[in-house]
């Protein structure tokens, strides 16, 4: 099973490519998106059950609907 997801989401009328790779030692998703000259993380809280972004860049869309996308792309679902 492979680790990395590319894909593309039209945001606000306009196609952002999303480069996603899972880490399986911290479980948190390391996400580039065009345009964005750095990456952050995908994470999820268990405690809270919530997803948030940490990291140089800031998303073009709401953890909650990267998560969705993201889960979509790699098959689960938390």
């Amino acid at each position: 099973m492979g680790y990395n997801r590319k894909f593309s989401h039209s945001v606000n009328g306009d196609s952002v490519e999303f480069d996603v790779t899972y880490n399986t030692e911290n479980h948190y998703f390391t996400v580039l998106e065009s345009g964005l000259s750095d990456s952050y993380l995908l994470k999820f809280d268990m405690a809270t059950r919530t997803w948030s972004t940490d990291g140089g860049a800031e998303s073009k869309i709401a953890a909650e609907d990267l998560a969705i996308l993201v889960q979509k792309h790699f098959g689960r679902s938390v």
